[in-house]
């Protein structure tokens, strides 16, 4: 075992991140290796970090981005920018100054392109897919001893190599490191320049590359030294030298205008009539501005544009509130927004946010299924299993025989169209039954579904009770209960609790996980709902509650429920659970729930492609139409997060496009609380929004593209085509229009109100809220109290923000 090379490919590696299946998939920042850096200098070969300049031109024509905007992002950037000067008589600020070259000068905006070696990238990605395919038609021999091995194996006979190549390959080495040290060595690269060359050929098939670090990290069987062994090998052999990429990370590059040039257009629009003292006064303002810093300004304007919209429109809060008749905890989910928002048009309805796994994690499963999934944050490890204790047992027995004659017919059929000779016989026999339900989930999918659910009773839940208490003992309930509680900042408890989950629904979607919890790893947040409603039901644990001052009255009974983010339908789970005492109350949640829910439709279908506000019974059917690419928007627009309570946006119109954390500062004096938000809901809010960021900016290299090509690899990934990379990021269809955005790529404004110097300690001990917020990844406004003015955070400590920029 060859240390010193395992420990250069670790290096080399450091930076990729982890992409995991899309079958549960989970939103990263696909530039995280990154954060260590500031955002300007994160560029990487083939990614742009701001949109185009036309783009942003045509936001200044239309009032998107004003002057002010403008000026503020100069300040911020160009601290130095403060001053005045005078310009054919004029006095002027600096600002002013660089405001007006930004508007004139010209700037190259680069496309985002992917490295590709051609040849050897579509050769690897057989290979590789080969590999890890988990549901092959033939597996693939020797799988069993590793990629490296098994590729060493095979490849004696693959006719796609020279046969010089062939009998060569069968005298490599036989273990994946030292076929990688012989292959370096034979290529001629100098010990000095391991790593840097390591480096550059991960930049190959990244999407293949981050899977397969995932798959290092979480399964282990391949790793990037199998893979490195495998592509540095091929390259020996046929005797091509790899050479550190010299590519360029992609940034506005100056056009041939010189500075002075520039200078002196400023200087005649501001009113000189070309004094040379007047043209050196500019230029040495536009100096400390350089075109490649345009975008990056350009983009922070866009930005603040935004928060400036925001900021005025947040409230203050009254401390004291009589007790609610119903309350209602969501995920943080953007698009949880509205339907608090709209079924708070109840006044005796309070809405919390929380993260949608409501602090349980578990590994899930049906009673008695084979499989489970692990419905948890991906920070965290399932430590517990979660299964359902079913309330008839002699029902649940007919119940389980039904579904597994339904999985065993499926399997059954699956077979028979993907065998090797069957799918001829299977198509003659079954043909026309397939035509006719392909017409019927093409022209009416809404009835297809109906249908479906009537000839299918074995899909209908089991009524049961999840085993919380026999997975978690009293203590670790109790304890993720009081954390819970205080996150959210309840302090007082109505007579029905509604902890809604959230799920997507969608045919023939390959990215529905994406539309799923991402707080419960890519799942519905059901299982995480029911078992949290338990906890709180639970009498032991309300009696060690009160012991650490939190006193749940007898009469507050907890429910789960699930938002469906298609059909925006807020469904009460265990119904048979519901004491008599609480059924008129339950009744009165759900009649307020499905008002909420066309309201919000009818809002949805103001901004879904092709949906029309008059018809939300159309907009709800895209959950059954498995032509449908928009079956619903999912988290586009998301560009905030508000740390808080509840009466700062209450009645404030969002538009579904802030993740809302509930948090009450006066019920978290020691700020153990807020730092498990800063660190973990946060965290995940900016995965989310920089998934989105970076897909919108580049489609073609951090997005997947359009999802009308895409070819599954199992339930690994999608391919464009039928080879090629591994897709990464999202489709196109989940931020953009044809040719247009309907995403507004912004990095995250986090707001919080709590304590300046309780969020400060907060920030100064966690490494990764350093990276984020010292590197304007993210920004951070903040104020103690209602009455505190807004801070905006530094690196060099809190700075007053006003709430409007002058000049708008």
């Amino acid at each position: 075992m060859n240390l010193i090379l395992r420990a250069q490919v670790a290096t080399a590696a450091h930076a990729i991140v982890p992409s995991w299946p899309v079958e549960s998939f989970i939103a990263v920042n696909p530039l995280a290796g990154h954060e260590p850096r500031p955002f300007e200098a994160a560029a990487t070969p083939g990614v742009v970090l701001t949109r185009s300049r036309d783009a942003y031109l045509a936001d200044a024509d239309r009032g998107r981005i004003v002057d002010a905007d403008l000026e503020a992002a100069l300040a911020e950037r160009i601290p130095e920018l403060a001053g005045k000067l005078t310009i054919g008589g004029k006095s002027v600020s600096a600002v002013s100054v660089a405001v007006l070259d930004m508007k004139s000068a010209q700037w190259n905006s680069p496309a985002a392109t992917e490295p590709s070696a051609p040849w050897l990238d579509e050769y690897l990605a057989t290979w590789v897919s080969s590999y890890l395919n988990p549901d092959p038609l033939w597996a693939m021999p020797h799988r069993r001893h590793g990629f490296y091995k098994a590729w060493r194996t095979l490849a004696r006979r693959d006719p796609s190599l020279p046969r010089t190549v062939r009998r060569t390959v069968a005298e490599l080495p036989v273990e994946p490191d030292a076929a990688l040290a012989w292959a370096l060595v034979k290529l001629g690269v100098p010990a000095e320049e391991v790593t840097e060359t390591l480096r550059a050929e991960l930049q190959y098939l990244p999407g293949w590359v981050g899977h397969i670090k995932w798959r290092a990290e979480k399964i282990g069987d391949i790793d990037l030294l199998s893979y490195l062994g495998v592509r540095l090998t091929i390259q020996a052999v046929l005797d091509t030298t790899p050479f550190p990429s010299s590519r360029k990370p992609l940034i506005a590059e100056e056009a041939q205008t010189t500075l002075w040039h520039r200078a002196e257009h400023v200087a005649r629009s501001i009113g000189s009539r070309g004094d040379r003292d007047d043209i050196a006064a500019v230029s040495r303002v536009l100096a400390t501005h350089p075109l490649p810093a345009h975008a990056l300004t350009w983009q922070k304007a866009y930005e603040l544009h935004y928060r400036a919209t925001l900021m005025p429109s947040l409230r203050g809060t009254d401390p004291v509130t009589p007790r609610p008749q119903l309350q209602l905890v969501m995920c943080i989910d953007p698009r949880s927004e509205g339907m608090r928002r709209h079924i708070e048009v109840l006044p005796e309805v309070e809405t919390f946010g929380f993260a949608g796994f409501f602090g349980v994690p578990v590994r899930f499963s049906r009673y008695r299924a084979r499989g489970a999934i692990d419905s948890l944050p991906a920070l965290l490890t399932a430590r517990h299993h979660l299964t359902e204790d079913p309330t008839y047992p002699a029902k649940a027995e007919d119940h389980i025989m039904r579904g597994r004659t339904r999985d065993a017919l499926r399997r059954s059929t699956h077979l028979a169209d993907s065998g090797t000779v069957t799918p001829f016989a299977f198509a003659e026999v079954s043909g026309w039954l397939y035509g006719a339900v392909s017409v019927l989930r093409t022209l009416f999918p809404t009835l297809a579904a109906r249908i479906h659910r009537f000839l299918t009773p074995s899909t209908v839940t089991l009524p049961s009770n999840v085993t919380v208490a026999d997975s978690f003992t009293l203590e670790e309930r109790a304890a993720m209960a009081e954390t819970a509680v205080r996150m959210m900042g309840i302090g007082q408890f109505a007579p029905l609790v509604v902890l809604a989950g959230h799920a997507s629904e969608s045919m023939n979607n390959l990215y529905q996980s994406a539309l799923d919890c991402g707080a419960c790893g890519g799942n519905p947040g059901a299982a995480n709902a029911r078992a949290s409603a338990a906890i709180f039901n639970a009498p032991d644990v309300r009696a060690l509650l009160a012991a650490r001052g939190i006193d749940i009255p007898s009469d507050s009974f907890f429910i789960a429920a699930e938002h469906n983010t298609v059909t925006d339908a807020v469904t009460l789970l265990d119904p048979h659970l519901i004491p008599p005492s609480h059924v008129d109350v339950a009744r009165t949640f759900d009649r307020a729930q499905h008002t909420a829910a066309k309201m919000l439709v009818t809002e949805r279908a103001q901004d879904l492609p092709g949906a029309s506000p008059c018809s939300p019974a159309r907009v709800q059917g895209r959950a059954h139409d498995w032509a449908e690419v928009y079956p619903e928007l999912g988290l586009a627009g998301n560009a905030a997060m508000i740390i808080g309570p509840r009466q700062m946006t209450r009645g404030v119109n969002l538009d579904r496009r802030v993740f809302l954390h509930s948090y009450q500062a006066e019920l978290d004096l020691d700020g153990v609380a807020l730092e498990t938000i800063m660190t973990a809901p946060l965290v995940v809010a900016q995965w989310i929004n920089h998934q989105y960021y970076f897909s919108a900016l580049n489609p073609a290299t951090l997005g997947a593209g359009t999802k009308t090509i895409h070819n599954a690899i199992g339930t690994i990934g999608v391919l464009t085509g039928h080879t090629g990379d591994l897709r990464r990021g999202l489709p196109w269809q989940s931020v953009g229009l044809g040719d247009q955005l309907f995403h507004e790529p912004m990095r995250l404004t986090v707001i919080i109100q709590a304590p300046l110097d309780s969020i400060g300690r907060i920030v100064s001990r966690n490494q990764v809220l350093r990276n984020l917020l010292d590197n304007d990844w993210i920004t951070l406004t903040a104020h103690t109290d209602p009455a505190a003015p807004w801070h905006r955070y530094t690196p060099y400590g809190w700075k007053a923000a006003p709430t409007t920029l002058k000049g708008r």
